[in-house]
């Protein structure tokens, strides 16, 4: 009988090693050897018994272990440096069903739960952590009933009841067959005693395949009886019990294991954490678990840190602790010996009681200020350089920083103090050197004359020591602004946050950025990122405009303001030929006007009261928009009387109306202008609702009329600029960046175009005119100096036009003249107006004699009226800054305006990688 159930079931292959007990007497001692082994609560341990589950808990587990059922005698288990319970952990397991390709995975399936084994050598143990983490098609289950047998000890693989049991591992088990292919033979089961004796409970078993023979005509008679299949049976698996995350991370059959930095102590999460900034440690670190909220909000946990910034925050109690300590140390204005005091503050500074004065002395003493700073302190302090444990090193800390040139000189006081000789930890020394500025930075405000590089030098290099110690992320190769161009970008701790942002409806981001910091490439990424959301991108240049569609993605639109307006208005006036390309001038208005109410001064006012109309968000055209103040004939700065108001609005209405119809005209004055068309489109109030969000940028110079058409949009807005950088005010901009509420701000202050030295005199520009001090302007870690050499490639900055031709005269001159480029070309540059204003200049007879034509018609029109003289007034009048710079042009070289000119053009190359500034 018992042969013919083993030929019908001989077909049954098993997926894992299945034991089965040979003696039905011990089923309870072999539960119980099991169970000792399982102490990590909560176990969930499957005993099959007609599928009946049964859950155990640590505390069954140790009443169990402590019966007289347990093991007794160890003694017959050898050493082994291999888990003696390896293959008898039982798993939970879930029923599972057909999984379609769509299911959504759960949070914790993209973490491995297994626990790695550690090594010394980082291949191995990568090694190590790849077999540790392989799968099995199933658990290993364990019937209550029957004939089986039990695993005898052989190469360490399963021994119970060891001494030196390790934690249970978390190595998945392997199938049968998985374990027959990586060993010849039957190792496992090699050299076993086919008798147990009653008083030494041993594990052994008899021929590896009567057991698998057993198994299998088990398994196939609970399958035959209950009716159900091997894959069911297979499948089954205990009942889930409540996952500790709940909400969070899902529902899961089994409790993953938390993070392994969770289990790091507070001592050493503290010491992790002081490295971080700021903004990390309260935007995200404080968010992840009371711990490490604790951790943070503890006030002796990074004090001096957090008090540097709550003071730049103009905290209250902050800026009454720093004053208190500013008055009781005597570091005032009207004290000689207030840095002295600092010093003597700073050498009070509690350390850990660890730090070892002569190490730290010893690894200091490569320092090339360590020798001033020992003199300045014994001939100054000498209190604290013979004191009796040692010469105090915070005050030679201390003397250093104060006696410090630039950035390396701070920098190399860090890497002294970080060799291993020394006894500082990096806390103790963060703080210090924060405790340092956050003096320095009070003295400045109480009106201490004392020269702000010390603390640009602390500040500059604790933010870089900061963020280098945050995730950069590398961006591959893409191409730059400027074609032709390839450039590496390495995303900071501040653009990264911008990154981690997601826009939603209605939302206002600002984006404060100084120079150089990567606006547009920050931008670019953000949209690669949120590549599944739809984008516009606008700013103000056409060929700003042009590059952006280079380098952005394809969910990104770039347009201009004025390319939009031109789509939806300027368009119609361009088929009735009623477009004027050129801004409307005092000269064009003058035509137009009433007899006895001309002239320049009064086409000048209404001109500036239409461009205020056209800026403003304004639907009306009222007395608001003109000007307050105007120039008279005399060329002096006087106020705009009420009767010359009322005229200029009325003059000006009229103008607007006869500018807005379609219909053919003569007059250039009645031309639609592009400002014009804009301003139309902004009063039918567009409607952009296909984009998830807008990209504005150089927001600074935004003008209401534009801020109205973005911020009535539904979708969310980003503005991203320089407020230090606005330069179209003549043109009725506002700062958006400071005039528009906002829900979020960031900011982007670390420069990639210049080094320390460049950075500090832009933020000392910044601080001493415009009082920007809480936010500093840094730069990269290469070198840089303001005392550049003149070889190879050089740009030049100039603040006006005639300038900039001053500086293309200088540069060309020689035997071998140099290459330049003009930003926007010569043909925007404006080289032929300035030859027609000399050929205007020449006399009438000359012209005839040389056969010199002007080409631009505004400036032929006064051949035959005034002249040059006439020009000359009318710019005057006008205050046309762009022509007043071409006659100063032609008034200083004179007959050497066509020679030079000519130079110029041929010394001038189209090339747009030649430079990268901005005409302005």
């Amino acid at each position: 009988m018992k042969k013919d159930y083993r030929q019908r079931t001989s077909n049954i292959k098993l997926k894992r090693p299945v034991l089965f007990k040979q003696n039905p007497r011990h089923n309870c001692c072999y539960n119980v050897l099991l169970r000792e082994y399982m102490k990590f609560p909560p176990l969930k341990v499957l005993t099959m018994r007609r599928f009946k589950r049964k859950h155990l808990t640590a505390i069954d587990c140790q009443h169990l272990a402590r019966s007289h059922l347990a093991v007794t005698q160890l003694s017959s288990q050898r050493w082994t440096n291999r888990d003696p319970n390896h293959g008898l952990y039982p798993r939970p397991r879930t029923k599972r069903g057909s999984r379609g390709q769509g299911r959504q995975r759960y949070i914790t399936e993209f973490f491995l739960a297994g626990r790695r084994q550690c090594t010394n050598d980082m291949a191995k143990s990568s090694s190590v952590g790849k077999d540790n983490y392989k799968d099995s098609e199933g658990e290993m289950i364990f019937p209550a009933e029957g004939n089986y047998a039990l695993p005898q000890e052989g190469d360490g693989e399963a021994r119970l009841g060891s001494s030196e049991s390790t934690l249970p591992s978390r190595k998945r088990s392997r199938s049968f067959e998985e374990d027959s292919n990586q060993a010849t033979g039957t190792s496992q089961w090699d050299g076993v005693s086919k008798k147990t004796p009653r008083h030494h409970f041993s594990l052994s078993c008899t021929r590896p395949r009567e057991v698998r023979q057993e198994a299998e005509d088990y398994l196939s008679q609970l399958s035959t009886e209950s009716g159900e299949t091997n894959q069911e049976i297979e499948d089954i698996g205990p009942d889930s019990i409540p996952d500790t995350y709940y909400g969070l991370l899902g529902t899961l059959t089994c409790q993953e294991p938390p993070s392994l930095i969770c289990s790091l102590p507070s001592e050493v999460l503290r010491h992790i954490f002081a490295f971080l900034p700021v903004e990390d440690l309260y935007w995200n670190l404080s968010l992840v678990c009371h711990l490490w909220k604790e951790i943070i909000s503890d006030p002796l946990f990074i004090p001096w840190k957090k008090l540097y910034y709550r003071y730049l925050m103009n905290e209250e109690q902050a800026v009454s602790k720093v004053d208190s300590i500013l008055l009781n140390y005597g570091i005032e204005k009207e004290s000689e010996l207030c840095v002295l005091n600092l010093i003597r503050y700073t050498a009070t500074t509690k350390c850990s009681p660890s730090v070892n004065p002569e190490r730290v002395l010893w690894s200091l003493r490569d320092h090339p200020l360590l020798p001033e700073a020992e003199a300045c302190v014994r001939q100054h302090l000498p209190d604290l350089f013979i004191a009796a444990g040692g010469v105090n090193v915070w005050a030679l800390v201390a003397a250093i920083v104060l006696l410090s040139s630039n950035v390396n000189d701070i920098q190399q006081l860090l890497f002294c103090l970080r060799r291993p000789s020394s006894t500082v930890t990096m806390p103790d020394i963060t703080e210090t050197l924060y405790c340092i500025a956050v003096l320095l930075y009070a003295m400045r405000e109480k009106g201490i004359n004392i020269s702000n590089r010390i603390h640009y030098n602390i500040f500059y290099c604790l933010y870089l020591q900061e963020n280098s110690c945050t995730q950069i992320t590398k961006v591959k190769e893409e191409p730059s602004v400027w074609p032709g161009k390839k450039t590496t970008i390495q995303l900071t701790n501040e653009q990264q946050l911008i990154l981690n942002h997601k826009m939603e409806p209605l939302q206002v981001v600002k984006i404060m950025a100084f120079a150089g910091t990567g606006k547009t490439s920050t931008l670019v990424k953000y949209a690669e990122k949120w590549s599944e959301s739809r984008f516009l991108y606008v700013t103000f240049n056409k060929s700003i405009a042009k590059q952006a569609e280079l380098v952005f993605p394809s969910n990104v639109i770039c347009k201009t303001f004025h390319s939009m307006a031109y789509g939806h208005v300027g368009r119609k006036y361009q088929s009735k030929k009623k477009l004027n390309l050129f801004k409307l001038t005092p000269f064009m208005v003058n035509s137009v006007l009433a007899e006895g109410k001309g002239g320049f001064i009064r086409a000048k006012l209404v001109c500036k009261t239409l461009e205020n109309f056209f800026a403003s968000a304004d639907e009306e055209l009222t007395i608001d928009h003109v000007p307050i103040w105007c120039k008279n004939s005399q060329g002096q700065r006087v106020m705009v009387e009420q009767s010359e108001k009322l005229n200029g609005v009325l003059e000006a209405s009229r103008l607007w109306d006869n500018m807005r119809k379609l219909g053919e005209c003569k007059e250039e004055a009645y031309q639609m202008t592009h400002d014009g068309y804009l301003k139309l489109w902004q009063l039918s109030k567009p409607l952009l609702a296909s984009f998830d969000a807008i990209f504005v940028d150089e927001a600074q110079d935004c003008t209401p009329a534009i801020m109205n058409i973005v911020l009535s949009q539904p979708c969310g807005k980003i503005f991203v600029g320089d407020p230090h950088q606005q330069i179209y005010t003549f043109r009725g901009a506002v700062n958006a960046l400071f005039t528009v509420p906002h829900t979020h701000v960031f900011y982007l202050t670390q420069s990639f175009r210049f080094g320390v030295e460049i950075a500090y005199v832009g933020a000392t520009i910044l601080d001493v005119c415009k009082r920007v001090r809480r936010k500093t302007l840094v730069g990269g870690n290469h070198q840089s100096g303001i005392r550049g050499d003149t070889k190879g490639q050089v740009a030049l900055l100039s603040r006006t036009n005639a300038n900039v031709f001053d500086e293309a005269v200088r540069v060309t001159e020689g035997e071998v003249p140099s290459k330049i480029h003009l930003i926007g070309g010569i043909k925007s540059f404006g080289l032929d107006r300035i030859i027609d204003i000399w050929i205007l200049l020449q006399p009438e007879e000359e012209r005839k004699k040389q056969n010199l034509i002007i080409k631009d018609k505004f400036i032929r029109r006064w051949v035959h009226k005034e002249g040059f003289s006439g020009l000359k007034r009318y710019v005057t009048a006008a205050e046309d800054k762009e022509l007043e710079a071409k006659i100063a042009v032609v008034e200083k070289y004179n007959i050497r305006i066509p020679e030079l000119v000519e130079r110029i053009g041929k010394c001038h190359i189209e090339d747009l990688d030649f430079a990268e500034t901005r005409k302005s």
